[in-house]
Formats: C-alpha cells, structure tokens, sequence
C-alpha cells in the first residue's frame, strides 16, 4: 500500500517533462489518472479529462512516473 508521505515525495521529485500516474479506485472501479495536486488528498485528471478530486491514498493501487 502507498501512503501520501510517499506519493507526495514522488510528486515532488518529478523533472519538468514528467508526470505521475494513478491507478485507484473510483467506488468500485479502477481509473488511471495524471496528478494534478496533493494536499491533505489527491486529485488526478484522466485521459478524458475528468477530474477526481479528494482521492485518500489508501485507494491508490499503483503509480508510474511518465
């Protein structure tokens, strides 16, 4: 399991070509999303460009840098 303090730290360490990717779960579902922003929670656009906001990293299941 992820916790915040580690996806923050990756978030932050990115190069400016770079992003980090999600995969959580949405309810019941997986959704694969670009981090915009982390404070308290996370918040991710997919490749549609839905916006999920208050995201708890408990429910991050895998994450890539791109």
């Amino acid at each position: 399991m992820l916790t915040l303090k580690t996806i923050k730290a990756a978030f932050r360490g990115l190069y400016p070509d770079e992003s980090l990717w999600i995969t959580f779960l949405d309810r019941e579902v997986k959704v694969t999303g670009r981090v915009t922003g982390i404070g308290g929670r996370i918040g991710a656009r997919t490749e549609k460009g839905r916006l999920h906001e208050d995201i708890h990293a408990n429910c991050v299941l895998f994450m890539e840098v791109k």
